[in-house]
């Protein structure tokens, strides 16, 4: 393992205080990008939702910016599309979701364009609306996850239409797909862009766009004139296995701060849910689910200097504990996930997805990132 730190100076304008911290490869999430494209040879929205899936918007959107295949950025949220404008960003920025329409006038100033799902949504829209700038809009088609979006070509055809003699700009259409990334489940993912096509029907728009990661990896769509790329940009495949195309951007690190010895019997942590079945080392590390490493990581193991070593104990809000050996020494680098300890296996033994472990990687784990 490199340790990344070791190039930082504490203090002055740099804001290393933590033995904590997350490394996150730019290099590798431009490779990925020309992975994926190479794969869909069309445009690329770069989804940076959730502070980039937890990896910084700000570095990863100013990394996007110039890259030619990204035509586009998608967010979740207003305010994460207007951190973008102020952080510079010119390209064209969806709101997948929606937004509350009271804040249409920052829409407006921002030039933010917006999902329309809905009727009512649109006449919402249409009753604030006070400016002499359109509405950019994408319409949302829902073929199958029952989230939002337009369930028939009748809801499309009558919002198209309002929409040619209103305050609207249409300038794409969309759905998203909910077993893309599930072999056993492909008459689902059939099923779902048949849908969307028979629902587009002959309509033409700057962007059609319904590939996601998984969609782009796994499928083919030669309709589409975008993609969405958004966990295999950071590096991990969309179904939680290991990709040997594509480069984990994000690692998590951590450092021993304390080992003590403790007698047979000794039992640790909250709870007291771990006895020591023999005299054993035990290793204080400064990361706990403040930090996004949940309790339910109590027994998965750590990659010290070579080793895995179990996690024993509670894992607590800042700390939590490993059983070690003699071979472990005071201010060891650990290793949470990154090379030795893949996003994909975490996953699997925490039963949940890497969307979800990258995600919780609080702020207060610092980033450092690599070129």
């Amino acid at each position: 393992m490199i340790d990344y730190t070791k190039t930082l100076k504490r203090g002055g304008n740099v804001t290393h205080y933590r033995d904590t911290y997350a490394c996150i490869h730019l290099d590798y999430l431009k490779d990925n990008v020309e992975t994926l494209y190479q794969k869909v040879r069309k445009p690329l929205m770069a989804i940076i939702k959730a502070n980039a899936y937890g990896h910084g918007y700000q570095e990863v959107a100013n990394m996007l910016k110039d890259n030619p295949h990204i035509s586009m950025f998608g967010v979740a949220t207003l305010k994460e599309a207007i951190d973008l404008r102020n952080i510079g960003i010119e390209q064209d920025i969806l709101v997948l979701g929606g937004i509350p329409i009271e804040d249409l006038d920052l829409v407006i100033r921002y030039d933010i364009t917006l999902s329309l799902f809905s009727r009512e949504y649109m006449e919402e829209i249409i009753k604030l609306y006070h400016h002499d700038r359109p509405v950019k809009v994408h319409i949302k088609i829902d073929t199958g996850m029952n989230r939002i979006g337009l369930k028939s070509k009748e809801e499309f055809e009558d919002i198209l239409q309002a929409c040619k003699s209103s305050i609207f700009q249409v300038d794409g259409v969309f759905t998203h797909f909910a077993t893309a990334d599930d072999e056993n489940q492909k008459d689902a993912y059939e099923k779902q862009i048949n849908m969307f096509y028979e629902i587009i029907g002959d309509h033409t728009f700057k962007y059609i766009h319904c590939q996601n990661s998984a969609a782009m990896m796994y499928h083919h769509d030669t309709r589409s004139n975008l993609a969405r790329i958004g966990i295999a940009m950071y590096g991990v495949d969309p179904a939680g296995e290991e990709c040997d195309a594509l480069k984990q951007a994000m690692s998590l690190y951590t450092r021993v701060v304390m080992i003590k010895k403790v007698k047979k019997g000794e039992r640790i942590g909250y709870g007291l849910t771990y006895t020591a079945l023999e005299d054993e080392y035990i290793a204080t590390l400064p990361i706990g689910y403040a930090d996004g490493i949940i309790r339910a990581n109590q027994g998965r193991k750590v990659y010290i200097q070579g080793k895995y070593y179990p996690i024993v104990g509670r894992v607590c809000m800042d700390q939590m504990m490993v059983k070690v050996d003699e071979d472990v020494h005071l201010h060891d680098l650990v290793e949470i996930f990154g090379e030795h300890i893949s996003l994909a296996q975490m996953a699997k033994e925490l039963s949940t997805i890497p969307y979800e472990i990258v995600c919780l990687v609080s702020e207060r784990v610092e980033r450092i990132y690599v070129k």
